[in-house]
């Protein structure tokens, strides 16, 4: 039982000790400042009990300042800190570990209190000892207030703990912002994750359906197809595990699907590429371009007999950059259809941080599709460009539909 209790405790001693040195940035600059400010406090309170302040005064005072300090940071950061990650915020325990906490802080602050007075005995100035008071009357008369060393210890360990319950209060509350912001971006990563899910049974059924057409016209394609499928969701399953994606992994995966539907519609499809070599690094919804290009084919280009033209450009704007996916139709065919894939990307570029739109601009004989996003940054060096742009093998084979 003495070894389980003490492995028990040697476990809480390494997951304390380890607590104390996993901090963040932020944490790290509020408590800066939180020195500072108490450091100013308390000088200020050793100011009012100078007789006759001279250089050697404040340099003493400022190194009992910073030692008093330094030791309200150094509890504060290793004992409190750890004890309300350990005991009082793990699923708001708040009950009888609340009681505890008042009775252990009372204890440290009569604890830090015997070491500041210890301190003060080993100053060489008499005026910076808390016990030995002296103060000022307004007829200029001096009264000297003696307190016990019992009384002090007792009222100003009392005043360290109250200093204790703000800071433990202001690191409460300042956790339960921080946790509340993460739990925001988790759901907003887990609709975003959600909705680019909702695309895989939408992407796999209009791939199939090509595939379906090609066994009766020609099975060697059909066979050859099956593997273009493959690769292309290797690419896809990999993509649709993070919410965005460059727009040069958007174009790999988008002129993947257009190789497949090459194959199917051959003539019947031309390409117009317009891309900005600037704009290959910059982010979007993952499988935006993949979204577009489908609708274009489905709705606009495959029903029309003697096909069509379908065009995708990239380019800069004031303040962000847009992509455009348009393609011929006739009358109002490409209009129709459930829009699930239009209405998810919409739902997920406004769950992304920033101003971002998407325009529909329907017409007799063509529907485009516009989304527009704000830049990152259009300063990209040569070798990003290089690595991002698709290569010329791609480019030819897609824009050149010469295959029967």
């Amino acid at each position: 039982m003495s070894d389980l209790a003490a492995n028990g405790l040697r476990q809480r001693l390494q997951r304390w000790w380890r607590i104390s040195f996993q901090c963040s940035s932020a944490y790290i600059w509020v408590g800066l400042a939180f020195y500072l400010v108490y450091l100013v406090f308390y000088m200020l309170s050793l100011a009012m009990m100078f007789k006759v302040p001279s250089l050697d005064t404040y340099l003493l005072a400022t190194v009992r300042g910073a030692i008093d300090t330094s030791l309200m940071a150094l509890f504060c950061h290793f004992l409190i800190r750890p004890y309300l990650k350990l005991e009082l915020l793990p699923q708001g325990r708040y009950g009888s570990n609340l009681f505890a906490f008042l009775g252990y802080t009372l204890l440290l602050g009569q604890l830090l209190m015997f070491l500041s007075l210890n301190i003060a005995d080993l100053t060489p100035l008499k005026e910076l000892d808390l016990r030995h008071m002296s103060v000022q009357k307004a007829n200029g008369e001096e009264m000297t207030l003696q307190i016990g060393m019992a009384t002090m210890q007792l009222i100003g360990g009392f005043n360290q703990t109250v200093i204790f319950w703000l800071w433990a209060l202001a690191y409460v509350f300042w956790g339960t912002l921080v946790s509340k912001r993460q739990m925001q971006k988790q759901m907003h990563q887990a609709q975003l994750q959600q909705l680019t899910n909702q695309l895989n049974p939408h992407f796999l059924f209009n791939a199939l359906n090509s595939i379906r057409a090609l066994i009766y016209e020609d099975q060697d394609k059909a066979a050859a197809t099956v593997t273009q499928l493959s690769e292309l969701f290797r690419f896809h399953l990999q993509a649709h595990l993070k919410p965005l994606s460059t727009l040069a992994d958007e174009w790999q995966i988008a002129s993947q699907y257009l190789q497949i539907e090459q194959v199917r519609l051959e003539q019947r499809l031309q390409l117009d590429l317009q891309f900005d070599e600037q704009l290959w690094q910059q982010k979007l919804p993952t499988l935006s371009l993949l979204t577009l290009v489908e609708n274009a084919i489905k709705h606009g280009i495959a029903p029309l007999p003697q096909g069509g033209r379908l065009w995708i450009k990239s380019r800069p704007v004031a303040n962000g950059w847009q992509l455009i996916v348009g393609n011929s139709c006739a009358g109002i065919s490409s209009t129709h259809g459930t829009r699930t894939g239009l209405k998810n990307l919409r739902q997920r570029l406004a769950l992304l941080p920033g101003r971002h739109s998407l325009h529909i601009e329907p017409q007799l004989e063509q529907y485009q599709v516009t989304i527009e996003l704000e830049a990152a940054s259009l300063e990209l060096s040569t070798e990003a460009n290089i690595q991002a742009e698709p290569t010329e093998m791609e480019f030819h084979h897609v824009e050149n539909p010469d295959r029967r």
